[in-house]
């Protein structure tokens, strides 16, 4: 046991000698042979009085508001910077917005006419379009959103630093709007079956969020509220339609409804002018089962 011992130490020291042997003094936890560059860290985050996202049913109010700074107050700031916009994400669509930017903080406003230009064709429903700056230190340009397969853009490094920007994105949306959401609807569809193709559903504004609307079938025909979400999702809760099914009279007391499934399969979609409902049908007994049912209207 004794030899054996001394024959594990000798090994582990010959170990030792080899991993040291192709050492440098000068070898640090970063070889003296490796370069670092300092890049300073520029943010670029949405100004609060502007424009929020790109509202497809009135281009001509966007004001999309953002600022570039540093991140650091009083570091070295890069010698200049170019202002780009990319397109849906995409690396391959980037277009300039502003160049040779030499002061840092900067101001910046955009306009739907601006975007539309820069891209040569008109702003679509679901496009974003991310802000950001190209940094130039020294002989060397650091892009926001470069092309090279696999390269990564200068401010995805700090991306979990607090109220830092890797880029300011707008979106264009079709943002809700209540003098839409009121009137007469057309069923294009109800997969419950109380409607059929054509038949007429009337809205009724009950606030800047909210609608109302009766059902054929409810006894008592008492208005459902429906709620819109800022993403255009659309929510009821347990909703009395009346006493009673009407063709569930004397069978089932209590008619009701109730939104259900992702909360995301109930919406408004505002440039098409439809309203869709995934609704679940229920009595005082329970819910019928089945569900959810689609109903889809559309604005008359």
């Amino acid at each position: 046991m004794k030899n054996r011992k001394i024959n594990i130490f000798a090994a582990l020291t010959l170990g030792l000698i080899i991993a040291f042997a192709g050492c440098k003094k000068d070898d640090g936890g970063i070889r003296s042979s490796v370069v670092i560059k300092s890049v300073p860290v520029v943010s670029t985050n949405i100004d609060a009085t502007g424009s929020q996202s790109i509202d497809l049913l009135n281009l001509a109010t966007f004001s999309g508001k953002f600022k570039v700074s540093l991140y650091f107050p009083g570091a070295t700031p890069p010698d200049k910077v170019d202002i780009v916009v990319r397109k849906n994400g995409s690396n391959a669509n980037v277009k300039l917005l502003k160049k040779d930017v030499t002061t840092l903080p900067i101001n910046l406003a955009v306009t739907a006419a601006d975007i539309a230009a820069l891209f040569g064709s008109a702003i679509a429903l679901g496009d974003t379009y991310d802000f950001a700056p190209d940094l130039y230190v020294g002989v060397n340009k650091y892009e926001a959103f470069p092309a090279l397969a696999g390269a990564v853009g200068n401010g995805a490094g700090p991306v979990a630093y607090p109220l830092f920007g890797d880029y300011a994105r707008f979106a264009a949306i079709c943002a809700y709007d209540p003098a839409i959401y009121q009137g007469d609807f057309v069923v294009q569809s109800d997969a419950w079956g109380d409607f059929v193709k054509g038949d007429i559903i009337t809205l009724t504004k009950v606030s800047n969020t909210q609608f109302s609307f009766t059902h054929a079938y409810g006894v008592g025909k008492t208005p459902v509220v429906a709620t819109v979400a800022a993403n255009n999702s659309v929510s009821i809760p347990k909703s009395s339609v009346g006493s009673s099914w009407s063709y569930f009279t004397g069978v089932y007391a209590g008619a009701y409804v109730i939104t259900a499934g992702a909360a995301t399969s109930s919406f408004v979609s505002p440039c098409a002018q439809t309203l869709t409902l995934n609704l679940n049908y229920m009595v005082d007994a329970g819910t019928f089962g089945g569900g959810p049912y689609l109903l889809v209207l559309k604005k008359k």
